[in-house]
């Protein structure tokens, strides 16, 4: 699932690099140009248009990493270009750069960047006849490590809250929130490419009757056990939510071709494993639904309730396919 909150927040600080780049570069290059500094000038020019060019395509086709990642490689270049061909009027430009490098892509990926323009500043300019190479190499590793730190912190926050955003709680499966985004994504490819998924409604038979007999403590446990069960015997593309109680989803990619055969060796799985504490075994009824051109997420939901209905009237332990 797409981490929409993570997406918009790139994309402002994408946004903030525009428009940094036009109100801090773009006065060096009226500056370069009086100064008859025509090489320099172009350079700077060059930065302002490529930083805002890619900024706009970003916020257009939503392709953020790859933007991300083009923007750092871009700059980085830029900046080594810039000192190399204005020397030390250029040079203190090294730094935020290489600070802002750290923000537009994952720590690992902005550490190796800065390192090869580094590189590049020793084997190409000849700054460091003027600059102390020695300052210059301990102030790029502190705030190198700085920023590594301060990035590295953020993408753990950002993965802790995808977590608190998408995932139940209780038993560990996604939650209806993350449904919602993959049966959304689901719908356009289908439409768009013609890829098909099948959408199955779970609920675990009679599990009222468990929490009155053993507790909520025990009915609790039971939900994750089922979880554990149903996630170890789905494949990695395959997505498990709780929908509500103890009723689930299950959204299965279009990889599988044999959707009937996948879903009663489930259902036997679950059968075999999940078990009271007495040791009776605990049964699912499934209602599935294929997607069919023309669906929505409430048309599909329906479509699946409708058999999951049918499959308790039919004595539960089984599932039942929509004829739609």
């Amino acid at each position: 699932m797409i981490n929409q909150l993570q997406e918009k927040y790139q994309l402002s600080l994408l946004l903030l690099l525009s428009i940094v780049a036009v109100l801090g570069v773009f006065p060096f290059v009226v500056i370069r140009f009086l100064e008859h500094n025509y090489v320099a000038a172009i350079i700077d020019m060059t930065l302002v248009i490529g930083i805002v060019s890619l900024v706009a395509y970003a916020h257009k086709a939503k392709q953020i990493r790859l933007v991300s990642a083009i923007l750092a490689i871009f700059i980085n270049a830029g900046v080594v270009t810039i000192v190399v061909a204005n020397g030390t009027g250029s040079f203190l430009w090294v730094y935020p750069v290489f600070a802002s490098t750290f923000i537009l892509v994952r720590p690992i990926e902005a550490f190796i960047i800065n390192l090869v323009a580094c590189l590049s500043l020793l084997a190409l300019s000849d700054i460091f006849e003027t600059v102390s190479l020695n300052s210059f190499v301990v102030t790029i590793i502190m705030l190198s490590m700085s920023a590594f730190v301060y990035a590295s912190h953020g993408a753990k926050q950002f993965s802790l809250l995808e977590t608190l955003n998408s995932v139940d709680p209780l038993t560990g499966a996604l939650n209806r929130r993350a449904m919602s985004t993959d049966i959304q994504a689901a719908l356009a490819l289908a439409e768009r490419q013609g890829v098909s998924h099948v959408l199955a409604i779970l609920d675990l038979d009679f599990f009222k009757k468990i929490n009155d007999k053993f507790g909520h403590a025990v009915g609790d446990k039971v939900l994750k056990d089922f979880v554990t069960i149903t996630t170890t015997h789905i494949r990695k593309h395959d997505r498990l939510y709780r929908f509500g109680g103890e009723e689930f989803v299950l959204l299965i990619s279009d990889s599988n071709k044999q959707p009937q055969a996948f879903i009663q060796h489930l259902r036997t799985a679950i059968k075999n494993e999940l078990k009271t504490p007495d040791g009776q075994e605990i049964t699912v009824s499934f209602g599935v639904a294929s997607w069919v051109k023309g669906t929505t997420a409430d048309t599909w939901l329906k479509r699946a309730d409708e058999a999951l209905y049918l499959a308790k009237e039919n004595g539960r332990d089984c599932a039942v396919f929509s004829k739609d």
